[in-house]
């Protein structure tokens, strides 16, 4: 028999009772009569039966529970676990019995799903039944056998993007971070739903999993989210290497991915994660690695696959903007940050979508519930996009878009801040921008110095910017400055926490220029024509030569002249430039580096 909620109560009062306890004492804790009390013992007495523990009754004295030490522990623990589990929401509730079927290698029964979760055979399959359109979007099929149980088909590509956006959706961005950086978590219900949910994992396996993947990108500036979403991966895929479940990877795109540099640092995870859990990483989920570290960077496939030219990434955010403006009434087609970010942000975001790679936004629930007016607007300007993604794009993108959106309507009010803010943010260019934006139109006194990534956020980098405190998404290690946590949309109380900062801040005064007037596209165009021909030629003209000999600075001079110039009378005239160059100042700077820059122009003579 299940014990109700109120059966549980009744018991915990017994097992801290060094004696009996009275109908009516028992009464007058739940708020109910002493008849309710007595008519609940009768269930009570049938449910104990499995533990060994017995209910006594005493005329005039009440109710006693009576057992060896061993029968009254295992009692208190599943009292215990009983109670996390009931406080959960359906839909964590929900969330566990999906991750449960879908690590699952054979059918579950209905019962044992029950009695996991503390509810009723009813409630499972109601659940069940709520769960399968889900599941039938993710191309994954959800069978229910008499007798056998209820389990789930599928390919081992859907399954393991149906684990990862599970945990993505209902466990906190924070609890993930918080996980890898081995910090303490709240404890709470929702603690406990979310460390269900990373039960699927060993948060110790986490911490080794992001020490292999920190120590071969930390040169290569991926951001908090994208490095969240690759540990993660990895993480289930050990865990459903170990299971014996392998993934499968078309070979035309897994020879491609080959020839990319991410490879090689995906073989090096890949070994380093095989020699930690002694398994071994088949070549397929070294091309999924890979992927992740492509998307990471917005960076595309050998051939282009996914690529899209910069004039028509420019195209569709202002097709974005422009419908935007339609919709809301704002002159967002002058915004010359909103069209900067649209561009940045489309280019990875349409190579995800055309690779069918999974996009996830944190934030989503939070714009759906607290900004609809915004989803409706990026929705309404998002048909460039869709056509040349080839496929509708999912919500999680249109909320990306309708950050972006925000942010530009926002950034309507100008200000003159004063107190130098560093923002710190773990969820990408759009989420900063939006919280950067907020805190410029709510406060006069603040001037927003910089957007950092949370993780990478050290004292040398504040001091740098001479920040007065750091405004951060998400909690930090300690900082030789105050650290302010709030929500993106800075809520009530975060606003409070920024004031009470400021209020002891000493704020630099410091003037903010007017922001330029927006130049036409053609002018924009040709900005970035010129940038990228700069870029091109700096690419082209480097030049790097080791293990140069030279004892003096005369014939280091000619060494370098010699390297740029191949005429003889060019490359002394050159290196007679550098000898000038140093005469005035020192180029040294540290034992085998110097630092020089300038330009050398020679004109022809008749």
């Amino acid at each position: 028999m299940e014990l109700t909620a109120r059966m549980r109560t009744i018991l915990s009062l017994l097992l801290v009772a060094s004696g009996y306890v009275t109908a009516e004492h028992i009464a007058a804790e739940l708020g109910v009569s002493a008849r309710t009390v007595t008519r609940e013992m009768h269930g009570i007495e049938t449910a104990l039966k499995p533990y060994g523990v017995m209910l006594l009754r005493r005329t005039g004295a009440g109710f006693m529970l009576s057992g060896d030490a061993a029968a009254l522990g295992q009692l208190r623990t599943e009292l215990s676990l009983a109670d996390v589990h009931n406080t959960l929401t359906p839909d964590q509730r929900r969330s566990i019995l999906i991750t449960r079927l879908l690590m699952a290698d054979e059918p579950l029964k209905l019962f044992a799903l029950a009695h996991l979760l503390h509810v009723t055979d009813s409630t499972v399959s109601h659940d069940l039944d709520r769960l399968q359109p889900w599941l039938a979007a993710q191309q994954i099929t959800l069978v229910r056998r008499p007798g056998l149980g209820v389990y789930v088909e599928g390919a081992e590509r859907d399954i393991r993007r149906a684990l990862v956006r599970i945990i993505h959706d209902y466990v906190d961005e924070k609890e993930l971070l918080a996980l890898i950086g081995d910090d303490a978590a709240e404890e709470g219900p929702a603690y406990a739903a979310d460390r269900a949910l990373l039960g699927l994992v060993d948060p110790a396996q986490i911490r080794r999993i992001d020490d292999a993947v920190a120590a071969e990108t930390q040169d290569r500036n991926i951001p908090d989210s994208a490095r969240v979403g690759l540990v993660v991966h990895l993480a289930l895929a050990v865990r459903r290497l170990q299971q014996g479940d392998t993934i499968a990877m078309d070979a035309g795109t897994l020879e491609e991915l080959r020839q990319t540099e991410e490879f090689s640092v995906a073989e090096t995870i890949a070994a380093r994660m095989g020699e930690v859990f002694s398994i071994s990483i088949p070549a397929a989920e070294i091309g999924y690695i890979t992927m992740h570290l492509l998307g990471a960077r917005g960076m595309t496939l050998p051939s282009g696959g996914g690529r899209v030219d910069n004039f028509r990434l420019v195209q569709i955010a202002q097709s974005i903007m422009r419908r935007a403006s339609e919709k809301s009434g704002a002159p967002l087609m002058r915004s010359r940050t909103l069209l900067t970010g649209l561009v940045n942000h489309l280019a990875p975001a349409l190579h995800r979508l055309k690779l069918h790679m999974d996009i996830r936004n944190p934030l989503l629930a939070q714009m759906e519930e607290e900004h609809p007016e915004l989803m409706e607007i990026a929705r309404h300007a998002i048909p460039m996009m869709e056509e040349e993604a080839g496929m509708p794009v999912p919500d999680d993108e249109v909320a990306y878009i309708a950050i972006h959106i925000g942010a530009a309507l926002t950034e309507a009010g100008g200000d003159r801040p004063a107190a130098r803010v560093l923002v710190a943010c773990p969820t990408g260019l759009g989420t900063s921008r939006l919280l950067a934006s907020r805190l410029r139109r709510s406060y006069e006194r603040i001037r927003v110095v910089g957007v950092v990534s949370s993780l990478a956020l050290t004292a040398q980098e504040i001091l740098r910017r001479s920040a007065d405190f750091v405004v951060s998404t998400v909690p930090l290690s300690p900082l030789p400055v105050p650290v302010v946590v709030v929500s993106v949309f800075l809520a009530a109380a975060d606003r409070a926490q920024i004031d009470a900062v400021l209020a002891d801040c000493s704020a630099h005064h410091t003037e903010v220029p007017a922001d330029p007037v927006p130049l036409p596209f053609p002018a924009v165009m040709a900005e970035i024509h010129r940038r990228s021909g700069l870029i091109c030629d700096l690419l082209t003209e480097f030049h790097l030569q080791e293990n140069v000999s030279a004892v003096s600075i005369e014939q280091l001079a000619d060494a370098a002249a010699h390297l740029l110039l191949t005429e003889d009378a060019a490359a002394e005239e050159f290196a007679a430039e550098l000898l000038r160059r140093e005469n005035i100042a020192p180029t040294w700077a540290a034992p085998q580096m110097i630092l020089l820059h300038g330009c050398f122009a020679r004109q022809e003579r008749a």
